[in-house]
């Protein structure tokens, strides 16, 4: 049985035609992230087109990004990815927009309290004195992918442990709320397992491995406004870099 768009119709190229079929299938939440597409020869059937040119559309997907091939397995579709690399300072919101996705977010805990010595360290600011600690999960499309736990300095963000956070850019609240915008971020990126608490928030096993990226960041005053770590799913972050040899 073929699906509602026939690759042959108008005179298109059978390539383009199985690409556009495939990726309305895709689209519409037919084959989920991680799962297996059918047979080649399957879908060759379905799309009524050659299995060299439902190729051809197979890696046209997966050069897009969307496909990942798995060699004598067949296709597979690409889970939903965040990454960054180390030049450019970007929100996760920003991000999952870049790559057409939907980022969300669900608040565990917001409160004030008084800092310990490795907090005031790293934040700057006196043992003891206020800070807000703020911990979520950040969803892709709905998908738990990681568990973002930050400090912030009370003076500069007062009455933070009171507002509402959930679905929210944390960078475009920031700066319209308290005018913090951020100028760069010392980032530190390792791998671990995930703790009980971490895998009850991403639903994953207890010991699955995790990618921790530990984070200072500086406004454009250079004032250290926030300071923690973000947790990721193991299958859910790229890190990517360019090098040079000097």
């Amino acid at each position: 049985m073929r699906t509602g768009t026939s690759p042959r119709s108008g005179g298109r190229s059978p390539s383009l035609g199985a690409y556009r079929a495939l990726a309305s299938n895709l689209a519409s939440g037919r084959w989920p992230p991680g799962s297996l597409l059918p047979s080649e020869r399957t879908l060759a059937e379905e799309l009524g087109v050659s299995r060299t040119t439902l190729r051809h559309a197979l890696r046209e997907l997966a050069d897009a990004g969307v496909l990942e091939p798995a060699p004598q397995r067949g296709w597979f579709v690409a889970r939903a990815y965040i990454s960054e690399g180390p030049n450019m300072l970007m929100g996760f919101s920003e991000g999952a927009a870049a790559r057409g996705l939907t980022a969300g977010s669900r608040t565990v805990s917001l409160e004030l309290r008084p800092c310990d010595f490795d907090t005031a360290e790293l934040l700057g600011v006196p043992p003891a004195s206020e800070v807000v600690e703020f911990e979520r999960v950040r969803t892709l499309d709905g998908l738990p992918v990681a568990v973002q736990s930050l400090s912030f300095p009370h003076r500069l963000v007062p009455g933070l442990a009171g507002a509402e956070l959930d679905d929210v850019s944390l960078y475009v609240f920031l700066a319209e709320r308290y005018g913090l915008v951020p100028s760069r971020c010392d980032y530190t990126l390792q791998a671990d397992a995930a703790s009980e608490h971490v895998a009850a928030l991403l639903d994953v096993p207890v010991q699955s491995p995790v990618l921790v990226g530990h984070e200072i960041t500086v406004d454009n005053q250079d004032r250290v406004m926030a300071a923690g770590r973000m947790v990721y799913r193991g299958d859910a972050y790229r890190f990517t870099a360019t090098l040079f040899r000097l």
